[in-house]
């Protein structure tokens, strides 16, 4: 960590080059999609602009790491994502302007509408199985997962060089065809299935790196595992939204849900409120469950009643008040007892500890021998805090 008043070392020089580097290419792009706001384009993937979130949210994160944690490779990748997605967008949103947002075409259009079309491998699919091998500490699991790494390098390549060369109209700028395509045909077509192909064996081998960094770690480690998984999980929702949604509303929602990852890194790495990771995921497990069971409940109640009392009152409106009362008097007596299954089968020793507790209580309500009482309370706190010592002081009777 540099102190505040130390001289800034070569590794914050850099960060903070990066971090300028990705905010003036951000900024660039910005304003090129202001001024080409209304430039008839073909439609793709996501939203105009997109790319500009990512470098502000992986440029944020990666920049406050490095600083912090200059010998963790994490913080670098996450900044390099974040100069590479702000390069991407400078690169589009130019090649948008220069080309179909003027009346008279601009140089170097086609160039960046170029670049901007395979830039994105590099900060999506380069960064993502490094993040996995890397993650907690910047170094891999064992020297054996080296060949996932060279694996991810050449895939990355592989895909680079099929996503530049490809004839036709160029991926996200379609309203220009590529200008480099001095391969062959079928030479970009196995480019093609080799890179793509082999993008998500890749990441699946780095995420399994993870799962056994997991299984093998203990305090701190673990806690920070827990924490990127945690904030990977929103992602997950996000592809089933993909699937249930039309394509815009579930690419829209990839694209914000995506910054959940660096943020969740972040915190791990930093270790700001390291702990609190069991708190969410308790909660997250608790009133997600107990949301999804009220809802089913809701709707079973309003078809139920529904068929029953349309034919007395014509309509549905009592069948909905109906069950919304009815979910809304279940909400705590559903929440209570999910909470409890959920500490007994993830959360043991809080489970144990309370049904402990609950014990002691009733012990002591009917229990009037002082020296029993005195065996009891060690009893709970030993089973509930596990001290290493306990002993109870009573101050004599004057």
């Amino acid at each position: 960590m540099t102190r505040v008043g130390a001289p800034a070392t070569t590794s914050s020089r850099f960060a903070l080059l990066l971090t300028a580097s990705s905010a003036a290419c951000a900024s660039g792009a910005f304003i090129w999609l202001v001024l080409s706001w209304g430039a008839p384009i073909p439609d793709s993937w996501g939203f105009r602009g997109y790319p500009i979130i990512h470098a502000i949210g992986f440029t944020a994160v990666g920049t406050v790491v490095a600083l912090r944690r200059p010998a963790n490779a994490i913080g670098w990748l996450l900044l390099s994502a974040g100069f590479m997605a702000a390069l991407s967008a400078l690169a589009l949103e130019y090649g948008i302007y220069a080309i179909v947002g003027r009346a008279t075409a601009l140089p170097g259009g086609v160039f960046g509408a170029w670049l901007g079309s395979w830039i994105w491998v590099l900060y999506v699919a380069g960064v993502v199985p490094f993040v996995l091998l890397l993650f907690p500490n910047g170094r891999m699991l064992s020297t054996r997962w080296r060949p996932v790494g060279w694996a991810a390098i050449l895939s990355v390549l592989v895909t680079t060089a099929f996503m530049s060369f490809k004839p036709g109209p160029l991926q996200g700028a379609a309203y220009s065809e590529n200008p480099f395509t001095p391969l062959p045909l079928s030479l970009v077509d196995t480019l093609g299935a080799i890179g793509v192909g082999s993008i998500i064996p890749v990441i699946g081998s780095a995420s399994w790196s993870l799962v056994l960094r997991f299984r093998r770690s203990i305090g701190i480690e673990r806690e920070q595992i827990k924490w990127l998984a945690f904030s990977a999980m929103p992602l997950g929702g996000a592809g089933f939204a993909s699937a249930v949604l039309p394509d815009k509303p579930g690419q829209v929602l990839f694209v914000f849900l995506l910054l959940s990852v660096p943020v969740g890194a972040g915190i791990a790495i930093l270790r700001y409120r390291l702990y609190d990771i069991d708190l969410l995921i308790n909660r997250t497990l608790v009133y997600g469950a107990t949301s999804v069971g009220l809802l089913a409940t809701y709707v079973l109640l309003v078809l139920a009643l529904s068929t029953l009392l349309r034919p007395l009152t014509g309509s549905s409106d009592l069948a909905v008040a109906g069950s919304t009362l009815a979910v809304v008097a279940l909400f705590g007596p559903l929440r209570r007892r999910i909470q409890r299954a959920v500490d007994r089968r993830f959360y043991r020793s809080r489970y144990d500890a309370a049904r402990t507790l609950d014990a002691f209580s009733v012990r002591l309500r009917d229990e009037v021998d002082l020296d029993a009482v005195r065996a009891d309370l060690l009893e709970a706190v030993r089973d509930t805090v596990r001290p290493a010592h306990a002993s109870v002081w009573l101050r004599d009777q004057p």
